[in-house]
């Protein structure tokens, strides 16, 4: 997100990420207990020092923050000690309690807004009610039985607002097994443009995880592959550039060719 929830892909990874002078080979985004990161609000602590070396995750993915700077460790704990509800600057991961966890209601059953997580969107959004991720969000890497399971009980869970301001389908952006709920879920009726508390649509976050698969789902269903930020200051292709998302830098290419 520039931490990663400008983009995200968590993966349970306790390793020191490794600095290379070109991305290793791409591997699975994230494996069964993480999802990929957000990144957009570490920049301002360790933009001077990122310019000095790159860092990679497994998957091939660019960090784009030094998970050494100064004030990440007071920030967000050392290596091995951090919040598994939060950021984890080391693996580039995020929990529940930054996007896609369950979130207060008010007496109305509105969603409560306000202070996030950590800070580590320094914008108001959704607060997280503890508890983990929100049912629907763990379903989907169960896939579409499961899914169907909570749809036919809440089907407003389709669009439901977890915190980060994540729905379903931007958390289809957030691994490799998700993303292949992608196609199923805007076959539901997802709106594939809807935008997180990062001004993010699901496009934005397959760019930034590099997953082709959902990507493509979303770009066949009429999905501007040119799409800018709510912000308008990122594409999907800037923001693939970022992170070093090859495959996805692919996709964008054939449809905006398309496109003419």
């Amino acid at each position: 997100m520039r931490v990663r929830l400008n983009q995200l892909c968590l993966f349970l990874a306790s390793v020191r990420p490794s600095a290379f002078a070109s991305p290793p080979p791409s591997s699975s985004c994230a494996t069964q207990g993480g999802l990929c990161s957000t990144s957009a609000t570490l920049t301002r602590m360790s933009a001077s020092s990122a310019a000095a070396r790159e860092y990679y995750r497994k998957d091939g993915v660019r960090i784009q923050h030094d998970p050494y700077a100064k004030g990440m460790a007071e920030h967000y704990g050392a290596q091995g000690n951090t919040d598994p509800e939060g950021f984890d600057p080391y693996a580039d991961t995020v929990g529940p309690g930054i996007y896609g966890g369950k979130v207060k209601k008010d007496e109305k059953g509105e969603v409560v807004y306000g202070r996030q997580y950590q800070n580590h969107n320094p914008n108001p959004g959704p607060v997280y009610a503890g508890g983990g991720y929100a049912p629907i969000i763990e379903a989907l890497s169960k896939g579409k039985e499961a899914v169907e399971e909570i749809l036919a009980i809440s089907p407003s869970a389709l669009e439901e607002e977890t915190t980060g301001g994540a729905r379903p389908l931007h958390m289809c952006g957030m691994s490799q097994r998700n993303q292949l709920m992608t196609e199923f879920l805007l076959d539901k009726g997802a709106d594939p443009n809807v935008v997180d508390t990062y001004g993010y649509t699901p496009l934005h976050r397959m760019a930034s995880n590099n997953l082709a698969i959902g990507a493509r789902a979303l770009l066949e269903r009429g999905v501007s592959p040119t799409q800018p930020t709510k912000h308008g200051h990122e594409t999907p292709m800037s923001i693939a550039r970022g992170s070093a998302a090859r495959d996805v830098i692919a996709v964008l290419q054939e449809y905006i060719n398309k496109k003419g």
